[in-house]
């Protein structure tokens, strides 16, 4: 591979395939712009069932999702480590 012809006009021919690859590029994005993917919403999840924590002092009332037995007792602990 250390032919003369494999190093002559190495320099050029890099560049020229660099501008190639830059105006593609560009097309590329151009073609994006014109015409944007629409994208299907989000599904949200859904659980069945919520519980309530109210406060007797001011009677705010708090509803969240029942995701878990440990995620409503933890939430039910951190209320009551911050609401002293």
């Amino acid at each position: 591979m250390n032919s003369p012809l494999f190093f002559r006009n190495r320099k050029q021919r890099r560049e020229r395939m660099l501008r190639k690859m830059s105006v593609l590029r560009a097309a590329k994005e151009r073609k994006r712009l014109e015409n944007p993917v629409e994208h299907e919403p989000m599904m949200e999840r859904f659980y069945r069932f919520e519980f309530c924590v109210r406060d007797k002092l001011n009677g705010e009332t708090a509803w969240h999702d029942l995701v878990s037995v440990r995620h409503a007792a933890k939430a039910v602990g951190l209320i009551l480590k911050f609401c002293d």
